[in-house]
């Protein structure tokens, strides 16, 4: 399986979700990206092999690969009891999100503000494609990331061990999100897309509806990722302020 791109290779060396087989570079390019792979390749006792330019056209998904492509396994997912290890995480469920330049979007909003793992409705998310990764700057290979097929077991289990679930939901009496302490203790946040919303599933296991105020009479939603930064930020936030 080939991602493309020199982020997307530095995320995939140090990702603990996938295992880099080799790496193809350019055997004409030569930048102080190429000599920081090729030093951490050696680390990390992953194969690097100089290639023609052709070569790289031929097997490259698109044309942002910058002359470095990587051949890697699959990644590997995680349990949803391996997120809730800390004293008192920051999860995310995302649901309705179809596209996965938003779904990167997300988890890069999520990750550079803490979140510590993110749900998934399994579906046919393609993690091997690259444009994930590649609109997520990396951070799609770092997250913990949980696909469950089943969200009333798995909603059930996170309320037995203390989460607080939250909706980004204006209906059901929410409460302005500075209004809402997400400073201490597990919570799930909720976020939907933006066509189908959270499911009814969601809707009827959530403890506190939240929504985002705006200060101009607008009117529609905004979409799911930009929600993110908004919540994300919040609760990093209000668990880091003084």
């Amino acid at each position: 399986m080939i991602i493309e791109g020199a982020i997307a290779v530095k995320a995939a060396m140090d990702s603990k979700f996938r295992k880099v087989e080799v790496i193809y570079i350019d055997k004409d390019k030569h930048t102080q990206d190429v000599a920081f792979i090729v030093h951490e390749a050696y680390k990390c006792r992953v194969n690097v092999e100089r290639v023609p330019r052709e070569f790289i056209e031929q097997n490259a998904l698109g044309k942002t690969h910058g002359g470095i492509i990587r051949d890697v396994q699959q990644r590997r997912f995680q349990s949803i009891t391996s997120l809730m290890v800390k004293d008192a995480p920051f999860l995310a469920l995302i649901e309705g999100v179809e596209d996965s330049y938003n779904l990167g979007y997300i988890l890069r909003s999520l990750y550079a503000f803490g979140c510590d793992g993110v749900i998934l409705p399994e579906r046919e998310w393609d993690f091997e494609d690259g444009t994930m990764v590649k609109s997520s700057a990396g951070a799609s290979e770092f997250i913990p990331i949980h696909l469950t097929d089943d969200l009333a077991v798995t909603l059930s289990t996170l309320h037995d061990n203390n989460f607080r679930i939250i909706s980004a939901y204006r209906g059901n009496n929410p409460k302005e999100i500075y209004q809402c302490d997400m400073s201490k203790g597990p919570i799930l946040v909720c976020i939907g897309g933006p066509l189908r919303g959270l499911s009814r599933e969601v809707l009827d296991n959530t403890d506190e509806y939240v929504y985002i105020p705006y200060a101009s009479e607008f009117r529609n939603a905004l979409n799911a990722a930009s929600a993110a930064v908004v919540f994300a930020s919040e609760v990093y936030r209000q668990r880091h302020q003084q």
